[in-house]
């Protein structure tokens, strides 16, 4: 295993040994600390300068003090950013299924180019787990032939808690307090952070994100 993977699952083991089963809002869990942080939304408000949309096929936007993200076209991804630039990041939100396929996609942007360039560490309804280049508009899992499965995810629409590691040339995603996977590449070095999700061969991805924080690493 990885030293920075290594280090991530103690630094998690530790928080939860020392917090036992006390349940924490965003902004205080233990190893935040507020000089730290990058960025802050908990979507109570509609200052944090998401891009939102609203069609026929898609819905990005404020619900239920949360951030809703909705598509229906197969094949096909949709995400919104809040006009952000960073580098290293380390980027936590909380997510649930509300609606639509259990074969989908959801999770975090990082280092956000524009549409066709960007990283995402994503999470399945079906328990699948996986990180993506888009780059050039071309798609690919980054040291994965294909999305891996872990019972670590959360599924049947229960709520699940997602950590992106975005630093040098690492990329980290955590769920549930678990690291899953660590990958290298050296495309992007900095950009937006974002939330991003999406189908497959059956439409209908409907996702409700809440508590979005960047802090740095």
């Amino acid at each position: 295993m990885k030293k920075n993977l290594y280090l991530l699952f103690v630094l998690f083991s530790l928080t939860l040994v020392g917090c036992q089963a006390e349940a924490f809002a965003a902004d205080k869990l233990p190893w935040i600390r507020e000089e730290n942080v990058l960025f802050r939304d908990n979507f109570s408000d509609k200052t944090g300068g998401w891009r939102t949309y609203e069609d026929s096929l898609s819905f990005a936007g404020y619900h239920s003090g949360g951030f809703r993200l909705w598509g229906n076209a197969p094949q096909y991804q949709f995400w919104s950013v809040p006009g952000l630039n960073f580098s290293d990041a380390l980027i936590y939100t909380r997510a649930r299924q509300l609606g639509g396929p259990k074969d989908n996609m959801y999770g975090v942007l990082c280092r956000y180019q524009d549409s066709t360039n960007y990283y995402a560490l994503v999470i399945g309804s079906d328990g699948y787990y996986g990180i993506y280049k888009m780059a050039s508009g071309k798609q690919s899992l980054i040291a994965q032939a294909h999305m891996d499965f872990s019972e670590i995810i959360h599924r049947d629409g229960e709520e699940n808690e997602i950590i992106a590691l975005c630093q040098g040339n690492q990329l980290t995603l955590v769920v549930n307090d678990r690291p899953l996977i660590q990958v290298e590449d050296t495309t992007f070095k900095n950009g937006d952070v974002g939330l991003i999700v999406g189908n497959f061969s059956e439409p209908g991805v409907d996702i409700l994100f809440d508590d979005f924080i960047v802090v740095k690493p």
